[in-house]
């Protein structure tokens, strides 16, 4: 018999599969791209102006509990993820038909990992 937290594990993996499933698939035209770019830009913006900001304000908060980072760093993931696919999905079918399916998939998987790399970044240097 299963123990009752590898069935809420289990769970937690399926609904976290079909949110994402459900935010990548529901990227299918002009308009929800744009209204995807949309919260996503915004949000980028948004914690490039906390940075520039309040820096240190935003490094106590993140060092105030250590799974501020995993769950920061999973955000920050998701919004250069999301962004590129909104993006790429901007581009003229004819075009993303050259593409193979999952080049969509690799690049903003390359674009979420650098969004990683440059909060990183952000939270490691001195930039004033």
């Amino acid at each position: 018999m299963k123990d009752s937290w590898q069935d809420e594990e289990v769970l937690e993996r399926r609904v976290a599969q079909t949110a994402f499933t459900a935010i990548t698939d529901s990227i299918v035209d002009t308009q929800s791209a744009i209204k995807v770019l949309a919260i996503t830009v915004t949000a980028e913006i948004g914690a490039f102006l906390m940075f520039y900001v309040a820096k240190d304000k935003v490094l106590d908060f993140l060092e105030s509990n250590e799974n501020v980072w995993i769950y920061g760093s999973i955000g920050v993931f998701l919004v250069g993820f999301l962004t590129a696919f909104a993006g790429l999905r901007l581009i003229p079918s004819r075009f993303r038909r050259r593409l193979l399916s999952y080049t969509i998939w690799l690049i903003s998987i390359i674009a979420g990992l650098a969004n990683i790399a440059l909060f990183f970044v952000l939270t490691t240097f001195r930039m004033r």
